[in-house]
């Protein structure tokens, strides 16, 4: 069994072609780092100021910087050259916003509300209101802020997590057409004639799927890797990733869930002779492999829900939605441990069910056999 293992990473992780995959996926997460690194760093505009002195149009937001300038024509040509985002400018009594076509509308906003503070200071002042205490009453009418309820997770956050874990339900997609693919090959060569003399078919089965597991692992570990790698090295603005702890829970889990169905894949490709006739028998198998992912799609939207709360302890739906869980903190360790348990238990149950698969069926050289004839056999 321990030389089917070595022989099997030593065919996986010695291609090109898994090196190819490892750096496209390498540069695929770096670049979705460095895309969340843009899309979270703080983005500032210039207003300028014109007319009269910058205190006399209030308290600028942190996005704004303000420049003074003199007068109207002055700021007309620096918003029409785009030296400034936009201009607030004072001329003969009255205040004037000048924007471009193209000006950012947080930009515009802001001038808005600059020129809005002038004109209505200038108001107060010409109708003798004491706008010292008008600002103490207006500050202890309010508003004031009070939040109510238990409050709602991170939409980024968890629209990363989504990604990562369907990424790594892909990964299981695929490693597990290349356990069925491989032996489909060994039955329609004739290989695994010669390799059942020298040990038993449920051997040959585990030592295939544990050393094409390993080599899916790797990938994932450089998948985490370069994640972290990619994180560590930008400006701290990628909050939207998912955190250490989602990092690890969806690994453990990809690990469970994978464990699940390799076993299944394997079987599937006992059943028949020749590659061209594989599609039909993994059929079955794909569509319980991609449940979870529309069942985690669905569940995205409220993962408080009382279906929700129930279905993430059934296999394989646990697989996705206790990492989604994990990345909004809305499972502890006792939870995702129960859940590890019945998953385990379903993986023993799928390993005997293929198990006794792929015994009935990979000597059977020739037509294919139905799922029901290798069970009954």
């Amino acid at each position: 069994m321990l030389l089917v293992y070595r022989r099997e990473i030593d065919a996986r992780m010695t291609s090109k072609g898994y090196f190819i995959s490892l750096l496209v996926m390498v540069i695929a997460v770096v670049g979705v780092v460095l895309g969340l690194d843009q899309l979270n760093s703080p983005k500032t505009y210039t207003v300028a100021v014109c007319g009269a002195p910058e205190s006399a149009f209030g308290p600028a937001p942190d996005s704004i910087r303000v420049r003074p300038c003199t007068d109207l024509s002055t700021a007309r040509a620096q918003t029409d050259s785009a030296d400034v985002d936009a201009a607030v400018a004072v001329h003969d009594g009255r205040v004037s916003v000048l924007v471009r076509a193209d000006s950012e509308q947080e930009a515009q906003d802001a001038a808005l509300v600059m020129g809005r503070f002038w004109a209505a200071a200038t108001s107060y002042k010409q109708q003798h209101v004491d706008t010292a205490r008008l600002n103490e009453s207006i500050a202890q009418a309010g508003p004031h802020l009070v939040t109510v309820g238990d409050g709602t997770y991170d939409k980024k956050q968890l629209g990363a997590a989504i990604s990562l874990v369907i990424v790594l339900f892909m990964q299981i997609i695929a490693q597990g057409s290349l356990v069925a693919q491989g032996v489909v090959e060994e039955k329609s060569t004739r290989i695994v004639e010669v390799l059942l003399s020298t040990l038993t078919p449920i051997r040959l089965m585990i030592g295939k799927v544990a050393g094409i597991g390993t080599a899916a692992i790797v990938q994932i570990f450089v998948l985490l890797g370069s994640l972290a790698g990619a994180r560590a090295a930008m400006s701290g603005r990628t909050e939207g990733l998912p955190g250490t702890a989602a990092l690890l829970s969806g690994v453990v889990w990809f690990l469970l869930s994978f464990a699940l169905f390799a076993g299944l894949f394997a079987a599937a490709g006992s059943l028949v002779s020749r590659p061209e006739d594989l599609q039909s028998v993994l059929m079955p198998v794909m569509v319980i492999a991609l449940a979870p992912v529309g069942v985690a799609v669905a569940a995205a939207g409220s993962l408080s829900a009382s279906w929700v709360s129930v279905i993430q302890y059934v296999p394989p739906f646990s697989g996705l939605l206790m990492p989604l869980q994990a990345s909004v903190e809305g499972v502890s360790v006792a939870q995702q441990l129960a859940a590890a348990a019945v998953m385990l238990l379903a993986t023993a149950a799928c390993m005997w069910l293929a198990a006794r698969v792929y015994r009935n069926s990979i000597l059977k050289i020739g037509t294919a056999v139905s799922w029901r004839q290798a069970l009954a056999a």
